[in-house]
């Protein structure tokens, strides 16, 4: 058997995914969530884009990350811009063990309050939160293999209230690519959508309230901004190793099109598929164990003394990250289409590491979605804004509810 026929035989090349006929399916699940209804959240963050935060007052920010938990103190300045101090890093609270909600809650008020600002709080929370009008969220599920098993069901804002204290007056909470969004559409006014691009994928736009079946009929704004949750998306076709990394995941019935993409999944990915084409005699027996996605990454950009050069193994890697990247461009091509007008540019700001680290992704991320878009005559630039998601959090912190 050639590589081609493997790659082909395990829906492992880009070409099985009929990446037009998808993203009918995302833009009809996408209208079916805007009901409460399908497979895809699109939950209303009570937030809107013109939302504008105190000037002079400082506030806490913190960025419960995927893969890491960030913490600072922010001022606006009278040019509003967003000053940051006292940064601090540290792996996400639940990814390196087992927590209780004690233990979870305490360690974020324990961050806060070295900021010395833990009044108002604005709390980037990269996880599944139903949102409420009044800035709080219920933790519907955890994702990217946090284990706090105590949380989902329990209010996020008000349960790090509790474990400050009688300091804290007030938290807001909201989701990474809303977070991202404000972030950058703060700095510049053109951004309207705000996609993450890391350990997993999501994004969001603003749409009219008028447009959303589910949300109250008596909101103070016309707009608000959609975390659509488009990781939970399930209409692409499977290979046997998806099969195995979403079986194998804390929630298998959840986010498949986020473990078919996302960079918490895809080292995992190309590892099955190299392991199964060391078996069949297609690549060498070096193949056959475990390696990271940034190991991955390396060893294509020549980084790696490791792995023996394979032309097969190469192959494959690079056959499946620009699968990876197909996925996320039709995921994020539903809410362009969403957010835009055909016939008009638009401007979507995307964080996390994928897309800027990984060898290979973000030229074929940005050819699939130049593609999926020039029926509709829409351009979409792609900006970076650095700190998006904690100047966003910041923005939030000063935000009323709708």
């Amino acid at each position: 058997m050639d590589m081609k026929s493997f790659l082909f035989r395990h829906k492992l090349d880009p070409g099985c995914i009929d990446g037009p006929g998808c993203l009918e399916q995302l833009l009809h699940q996408m209208e079916l969530g805007l009901a409460g209804k399908g497979n895809i959240p699109m939950i209303p963050s009570y937030l809107s884009l013109d939302t504008h935060p105190g000037v002079g007052e400082p506030c806490c920010v913190l960025d419960a990350g995927g893969t890491n938990l960030r913490v600072a103190k922010a001022v606006f300045t009278e040019d509003g811009s967003c000053a940051m101090s006292g940064f601090m890093k540290t792996a996400m609270p639940g990814t390196q063990g087992e927590l209780t909600f004690d233990e979870f809650y305490g360690t974020l008020a324990d961050y806060a309050a070295q900021t010395g600002c833990p009044e108002r709080i604005g709390l980037c929370f990269s996880y599944n939160v139903l949102q409420e009008r009044n800035l709080d969220g219920i933790l519907h599920s955890w994702c990217k293999e946090v284990r706090v098993p105590d949380a989902p069901g329990k209010p996020v804002g008000a349960s790090l209230r509790r474990a400050i204290g009688d300091k804290c007056g007030s938290v807001a909470v909201l989701n990474d690519s809303t977070a991202a969004l404000l972030g950058a559409h703060s700095c510049d006014p053109s951004i309207t959508l705000g996609l993450i691009l890391g350990t997993g994928i999501n994004i969001c736009y603003e749409e009219r309230c008028c447009n959303i079946p589910k949300v109250e009929s008596d909101l103070r704004k016309p707009s608000m901004i959609i975390s659509t949750e488009i990781g939970e998306f399930d209409g692409f076709p499977k290979s046997t190793f998806d099969e195995a990394v979403i079986r194998s995941s804390d929630e298998p019935s959840m986010a498949h099109a986020e473990k078919q993409c996302a960079g918490a999944y895809l080292g995992d990915l190309i590892s099955l598929a190299w392991q199964a084409a060391a078996e069949e005699g297609l690549i060498g027996e070096a193949f056959g164990k475990a390696a990271s996605l940034p190991q991955i990454s390396d060893y294509l950009a020549q980084r790696d003394g490791e792995l023996p050069h394979d032309t097969g193994a190469k192959e494959i890697a690079r056959t499946m990250i620009h699968r990876a990247a197909k996925i996320a461009a039709v995921l994020t091509a539903g809410p362009v289409l969403k957010g835009c007008t055909p016939g008009s540019d638009c401007t979507l700001v995307i964080e996390g590491s994928q897309f800027r680290k990984l060898t290979g992704f973000g030229d074929c991320f940005r050819e699939e979605l130049e593609g999926l878009l020039a029926p509709y005559d829409i351009r979409c630039s792609i900006a970076e804004v650095e700190n998006s998601c904690l100047i966003g959090a910041a923005v939030a912190a000063f935000a009323e509810p709708m």
